[in-house]
Order: C-alpha cells, then sequence, then structure tokens
C-alpha cells in the first residue's frame, strides 16, 4: 500500500564553531544548517542542509526555495525518489544543498519504514564504522602542528591539511606536521582552487616525499585541462572537489580522464539519490571516490557516512565538520579509535533535531 507525504517541517539552526575555519577561498567562524522533516502516516525522516560558496547557497536561499516544497511534495507517494527529485528541480535549478537536506530526510523515512540503517538499506558493504579525518584550516606552521598533535591525542589516525594560500610557507606546515605525527597517520591535503598548474605540480613533488595520500583540487575548479596536467605529472593521486558537483560533472572528469579520485558529498550532489549515481560511475571507470562535508551537523554527517558504509569504491571519509561545532542539534555518531561508527537503529539513526532534546 502506497504511504504519501503529509507534511514538510522547516527549522534553522546557527552554531558556532570552535575554532574558525580558513580555505584558500575564504574562512567562517559559524556552521548554518537548516533541518528538513518528511512526516508521512506514523513516520517520518529528518535531513539537512548546509549552504555554501560551493552550491551558491546563503541561509535565506534555502529557506525561501524550502518553503516552496510542501505545495510540490505533499500528497505524493514517500518512495518515489525519482519522483521527488524532478519535483525539486521543477522548483528551481541549483539550490543543491536545500535539495540534499529534503532527500535525506526521505532516505530516513524509507530506511526507517523498512527497519534497516540506512547503509543496509542502500545495500551496505563494510560494516558499521570507516576512518574518518580532521581537517585543520589554513594556520601558522606552528598552530598547525599544536592543532595536529592534538587531534592525534583525541585518536584521530588521518589529518586533511588546508593549503592553497602560499606554497612554501604550506609544504613547510605539511612537513612540519609530518614530523610531528610520524609516519603512521595518514596524510591529505586540499588546495581548494589555490595553485596554478605548474605551482600544483611542484607541491605535488613535495608532497611525494611526505607520504600524503592525496591532493585536492589544487588548481580552479574550471580548469579541467590544468588538473589532468597536475594528475599526469604527480606521482600523489589527485582528487576533484569543487569540479564535480553533479552528475554531468563527473560524466566530464571520468570520460576525459581528468583525476584519479572524486570527492562525492551531498551537499553538492543534492543528497544521496545522484551521490549514488556519481560513484557508480567512478566505480565503473576504476575510480575511486572521497565522502566530504561542509559545515554539517552530525544530522547530514550521518547521511554521509551511511552512504561511505554503502560502497566499497568510497576510499577515504571526510566526515568532521560537526566535531567542530558548539551545541550541534543533532547526535547518534560516535567516534571510537580513529573511525565513525553508525548507530545500528533503523534511517540515520540520529536524534530529531526538531524534538527538543533534555540538557
Amino acid at each position: 500500500m502506497r504511504k504519501m507525504i503529509e507534511s514538510v517541517l522547516t527549522r534553522t539552526f546557527i552554531n558556532q564553531r570552535k575554532y574558525g575555519f580558513r580555505i584558500a577561498t575564504g574562512s567562517a567562524d559559524v556552521a548554518e544548517n537548516i533541518a528538513v522533516k518528511i512526516v508521512s502516516g506514523d513516520e517520518s525522516g529528518v535531513g539537512c542542509a548546509s549552504p555554501s560558496d560551493v552550491t551558491h547557497e546563503t541561509v535565506r536561499t534555502v529557506e525561501e526555495f524550502l518553503a516552496k516544497v510542501p505545495k510540490k511534495i505533499v500528497g505524493t507517494d514517500e518512495a518515489d525518489l525519482s519522483g521527488l527529485h524532478r519535483r525539486l528541480d521543477a522548483i528551481a535549478p541549483g539550490n543543491t544543498s536545500a535539495k540534499a537536506a529534503v532527500d535525506i530526510a526521505a532516505y530516513d523515512l524509507l530506511s526507517k519504514r523498512a527497519g534497516k540503517p540506512l547503509r543496509e538499506f542502500l545495500g551496505g558493504a563494510r560494516g558499521d564504522s570507516v576512518l574518518t579525518d580532521m581537517t585543520i584550516g589554513i594556520e601558522s606552521k606552528d598552530v598547525t602542528v599544536k592543532r595536529a598533535l592534538k587531534h592525534y591525542k583525541e585518536g584521530f589516525r588521518a589529518l586533511k591539511i588546508k593549503v592553497g594560500l602560499d606554497l612554501e610557507d604550506d609544504v613547510r606546515r605539511v612537513a612540519a606536521v609530518r614530523d610531528a605525527v610520524g609516519p603512521k597517520v595518514q596524510l591529505r591535503v586540499d588546495a581548494n582552487q589555490g595553485y596554478s598548474v605548474e605551482q600544483a605540480v611542484t607541491f605535488c613533488e613535495a608532497m611525494r616525499t611526505l607520504d600524503v595520500a592525496v591532493v585536492e583540487q589544487p588548481v580552479k575548479a574550471e580548469d579541467y585541462a590544468g588538473l589532468k596536467r597536475v594528475k599526469e605529472r604527480s606521482a600523489v593521486p589527485i582528487m576533484a572537489d569543487e569540479c564535480v558537483k553533479d552528475v554531468a560533472d563527473a560524466r566530464r572528469v571520468i570520460r576525459d580522464e581528468v583525476v584519479d579520485l572524486i570527492n562525492i558529498k551531498l551537499m553538492k550532489s543534492s543528497g544521496i539519490h545522484d551521490a549514488i549515481t556519481i560513484n557508480r560511475l567512478a566505480a565503473e571507470a576504476g575510480i575511486g571516490t572521497m565522502v566530504g562535508c561542509m559545515g554539517e551537523i552530525q544530522l547530514s554527517i550521518a547521511a554521509g557516512l551511511h552512504f561511505v558504509l554503502s560502497s566499497e569504491n568510497v576510499r577515504f571519509a571526510d566526515l568532521d565538520s560537526h566535531f567542530n561545532i558548539v551545541g550541534d542539534p543533532s547526535s547518534g555518531l560516535e567516534f571510537i579509535d580513529g573511525t565513525l561508527r553508525a548507530p545500528k537503529t533503523p534511517g540515520l539513526g540520529i536524534t530529531d533535531p526538531f524534538v527538543d532534546q533534555d540538557p
């Protein structure tokens, strides 16, 4: 028997970050998230949007988009995920984090309805936990090392270092972190489009000597040819991020053999539905993926985690933004021995941010 969506609720959360977060393209002191709740009969699902410059959204644009969603989806079949995305696309193009919030809520609802954790609903292939990194923004060398050692003591065994403003300083900072944490910690770096092609090649050669696992988006998002030249000249795997926002972008980088890996973020891909397609296309081409995040609370981090656990093709998890948020309105994830562990309960397994929790 088909069940119909009955209502859609939204709630906005603005939270301070524990540390200011600086990357090559800007900085932020707060995390902005807009939660969505879909109600269908005796069941409900929750999701979350995290707007950013990458998705060309703000809290206001997400709220305006979501205000139009009930008219489009109330009264429709809760299980019609393709139809859901067609209806969301009919509201307006883009707005990918807003669409992701609705998509995640729908998947949470359906996996609860099936009585399965979301990872199992998606065909889970790899248990209930995965190694995640902790990201360190662009800071001085001393602060970077101090943060790296702090996170190491907290249990992290993978670190992602933001670079892209000053090539020589970037190399010094990564080298200092490697010296501080030793050879057993996996290091990843992300330039957020900060380098020219020649700078990127030089940087990647230095990263090879430091046993860095991956270099992410070293050149401008629109410079596909330049990114491919970096990949061809680098001994370190090159990952696309900002240049792959959707399925069409993924098809392009795969067809043209632009990169070694693709960073999938649910906020870029309008949620899980299209992320599945991107990951499948990458797997068919022998290209691994990473699942990353924006400034997200546990609610949507959990969706990313369940997605990671659904596919062996996902090589890396960069699911750490919630660790830097003060007063996260959602909870349920565990961090154990460097890994992020998903709940065993049906759906996302995350507390409902629409229900005020006891302190």
